[in-house]
């Protein structure tokens, strides 16, 4: 097992202190305040004020069953009310039932005679007979009639004072037990703090264990990136400083990469390039005379052998092919050796691709262009990128038999401008993928094999790449990658 660093000692350290701390802290403040909220919220001031709320609860409910009785016995006593009743008066019954029903306790009313209702009044609307709680008396007239009276009393008034009576009886218990309770408490309370600093302990040492880790992935990146492997990279973990520096760190080394490899390329396509002068020189130079001398073999011949006539006709013809074939072959090696510096200026890519078309009618009929739906400035030079484009869309074209279409797509990949060039021919094998901008490869019967070299060079002087992927469901695309607004690097 690696032994525990320096590093590692201090976060543990740290995280050990950052939590002691505020739990020592936190032990004192709440004993202070547990002690002082006993104090404040439960004395014998308190409990005796709550003990009176709850006889004063109960005093209002009898003061208002009482009230009510007190108003029926004060209507069963008067004279004008009895009259009415034995008299048979109902109407002159019926107003002072209503008047009864002012009275909060009181629901309904009702003048019996045995078991017939004379008269019924209620309160409308209803209470919900879930949320009262009801009940009935009734008191005797003088005449045989009797008043039945319905009493209610809600149920969330005598809910009150039922939590009112549970809360001192609560709180009686609290007061009693608050030292055993205290002292159970602090128990608990060192308990868990002992855990506390146990996981913090250990928390603290994972932590330090995966940044020390992560840190020493990065150390042992950067030697071995200082050796010449720039094919390592340190995994990224995490969203915080370490794995911005892991990220950082794998990108510097792409573009550290990238920018190598493009000087080997370029310095590889230079050398390339002297031997294309040289062939080209070497090439040219005899190419007049050999057409010359057999031009002039074939006017001084003056025989009439008809067969010998037909063979210097013959090879009159083949030599000249040959000869133009040959020139123009010379005509592409000066090209790839005299390509000209790289002269950029800000352009928008919708409006370059779609100048390319104009400027290009004879695509019109197999070449379309997707554009991208905002604008993109970057800095090209027209003329080269133009060769390059077209350069794409011939090969395109000629990889996509009987007139399938070929399409130009301008998008963006984050800081980067893309132009695509996409066909449906049969693909790509991986070989010729690994081999395509090499000079003088071609899968072409007739190609010379500098097309794509010549193309990726110009690439490259934009500051920019080019690669081949498929085009699903058949087909490849290339994609020219240029950074957005940016100014290429000096050319090699």
């Amino acid at each position: 097992m690696r032994r525990i660093g320096k590093f590692e000692w201090k976060i543990v350290l740290a995280l050990l202190l950052t939590a002691a701390a505020p739990l020592l802290f936190t032990a004192i403040m709440v004993d202070r305040l547990v002690g002082e909220s006993m104090s404040v919220g439960v004395n014998d001031r308190v409990l005796d004020a709550l003990r009176q709320s709850v006889d004063l609860y109960k005093e209002v409910i009898e003061t208002r069953l009482r009230l009510a009785r007190t108003q029926i016995l004060a209507l069963a006593d008067d004279e004008a009310f009895l009259k009415a009743v034995q008299k048979g008066a109902f109407d002159e019954v019926r107003e002072p039932l209503r008047e009864l029903l002012q009275t909060p306790a009181i629901q309904r009313v009702r003048l019996l005679r045995k078991d017939s209702v004379l008269v019924e009044e209620e309160r409308k609307p209803p209470p919900d007979p879930a949320g009262v709680k009801s009940r009935s008396d009734v008191f005797d007239l003088p005449g045989g009639e009797r008043i039945e009276a319905v009493l209610v009393i809600a149920r969330s008034f005598l809910e009150g004072a039922d939590s009112l009576r549970e809360l001192v009886v609560t709180l009686e218990s609290f007061q009693t037990n608050f030292q055993p309770w205290k002292l159970a408490y602090y128990r608990v309370f060192l308990f868990i703090y002992f855990w506390i600093l146990l996981m913090a302990v250990v928390l603290g040492y994972l932590l330090a264990r995966s940044v020390t880790r992560r840190v020493a992935q990065l150390v042992s990146a950067t030697r071995r990136a200082t050796t010449g492997d720039l094919a390592v990279r340190v995994p990224v973990r995490g969203r915080d400083e370490i794995g911005s520096l892991a990220e950082s760190f794998n990108r510097m080394l792409d573009e550290i990469q990238r920018t190598r490899d493009r000087i080997v390329y370029l310095e590889k396509v230079s050398s390339w390039q002297e031997i294309a002068r040289r062939l080209a020189h070497e090439i040219k130079n005899p190419l007049t005379p050999i057409q010359l001398a057999m031009q002039e073999l074939h006017k001084s011949y003056r025989g009439e052998d008809s067969s010998f006539t037909a063979k210097l006709d013959q090879s009159l013809e083949i030599v000249e092919e040959e000869v133009a074939t040959l020139r123009r072959m010379v005509e592409t090696f000066s090209e790839f050796a005299k390509l000209p510096d790289v002269q950029t200026i800000p352009v928008e890519l919708n409006e370059f691709a779609a100048d390319f078309l104009r400027k290009n009618p004879q695509f019109a009929s197999r070449v379309s262009l997707q554009p991208l739906r905002e604008r993109l400035e970057i800095r090209l030079d027209p003329m080269l990128m133009g060769r390059v484009l077209m350069n794409l869309v011939n090969n395109a074209l000629d990889a996509s038999p009987g007139g399938e279409p070929v399409e130009i797509r301008v998008g963006r990949e984050g800081e980067f401008g893309v132009l695509q060039v996409a066909d449906r021919g049969v693909g790509l094998s991986e070989e010729a993928r690994g081999r395509l901008f090499q000079p003088y490869f071609t899968t072409k019967a007739h190609g010379t094999g500098l097309g794509l070299a010549i193309v990726k060079k110009i690439v490259l002087q934009h500051g920019g790449e080019i690669f081949a992927r498929d085009n699903p469901p058949r087909g490849t695309v290339f994609c020219v990658r240029l950074r957005a607004g940016s100014t290429p690097p000096a050319n090699a």
